[in-house]
């Protein structure tokens, strides 16, 4: 019994002299596409994705014994601001801010310069926590809402430096420890497109009148919010194509279609003809394109009915 205990004595002390070795675990640096996103889906609604650390463990045979550690801290990244980590558009100098986080819900948030431990008793354990891309584990980034943001490919450097301490069985049941202190780097990337909604359309009614030029013309607007900086144009279609540069609302009296020419104006008093398109630049909130509609005074008298027109409205971002 004494020469056991003698020999278990040697032994442990040969273990807690082992060298040190990186073949347990790898922390290579990594690259994660977040994807791609409207710039106002992103404005209205957080979008959550998944990164990898890079952080990987092979599965050698496990220990009972011992605890299983890796402890990470991660920096702030290249372009925080005020406690917020943030990808930065390439060429400009628009952000995204965004939170890192240890699950999809973020209910476990890495602060700047934050650090987590991720803990198990058993190697199983912890290789059950290798849940990220190619069995790493894993991180997630949820941007933040509110954010007007030009298209373009967004990026974030994170360093993260680490520490494990993983225990393999030994001879005799023991615990053979590898433990490393090495750092990496995570390159975050999100690409933000243009986009456009239409809104504020509004039905024209010119009213009643004996002869076209006895209406008045109507004021009215439609609204465009488009990608801030996206050059976009705005094309009005009507049902009727263009007669000589008018638009033509159409009534059917008595089996035959007659036809009421108008047109729409810009502000600058410019027809907005099908053929030629409003020009503008999205600044990411909603933008009200005011014109004017008029019937054709000079336009021979029509007989009475009820003339209608539809128009379409399109909206194209570069």
């Amino acid at each position: 019994m004494r020469i056991l205990f003698l020999f278990f004595s040697l032994a442990l002390l040969g273990f807690s002299y082992a060298p040190v070795t990186w073949a347990q675990c790898r922390v290579p640096s990594t690259s994660s596409s977040l994807g791609s996103a409207s710039s106002i889906a992103l404005n209205g609604s957080s979008q959550t994705s998944q990164a990898s650390t890079g952080f990987n463990c092979d599965a050698p045979t496990l220990s009972l014994a011992g605890t299983n550690r890796v402890i990470a801290t991660f920096g702030a990244g290249n372009n925080a601001s005020a406690g917020l980590r943030q990808l930065k558009h390439t060429t400009k100098s628009d952000v995204m801010p965004y939170t890192l986080c240890v699950d999809q819900s973020c209910s476990k948030i890495l602060a700047v310069n934050g650090s987590y431990t991720w803990s198990s008793q058993t190697l199983l354990g912890l290789l059950g926590l290798f849940t990220g891309p190619n069995n790493t584990l894993p991180l997630w980034i949820k941007t933040s809402t509110g954010a007007v943001l030009s298209a373009g490919t967004y990026t974030d450097v994170i360093a993260i430096s680490w520490g494990y301490r993983v225990c393999d069985i030994g001879e005799f049941d023991l615990c053979l420890y590898y433990f490393g202190t090495p750092t990496s780097n995570i390159t975050l990337t999100l690409t933000i497109t243009n986009d456009c909604q239409i809104s504020n359309t509004n039905n024209i009614e010119f009213g009643s009148a004996a002869f076209p030029s006895a209406f008045t013309a109507i004021n009215s607007s439609l609204g465009v919010r488009c990608t801030k900086d996206g050059a976009y144009s705005v094309t009005l279609t009507s049902t009727h194509p263009d007669d000589a540069n008018w638009r033509r609302m159409t009534a059917s009296v008595s089996g035959t279609n007659y036809y009421l020419q108008y047109q729409l104006y810009r502000a600058d008093n410019s027809t907005w003809t099908e053929s030629n398109s409003y020009a503008g630049t999205g600044s990411g909130a909603t933008q009200t394109i005011p014109f004017t509609a008029r019937i054709n005074a000079s336009q021979a008298n029509k007989p009475a009915g009820s003339y209608k027109d539809t128009v379409s409205v399109a909206v194209t971002i570069n």
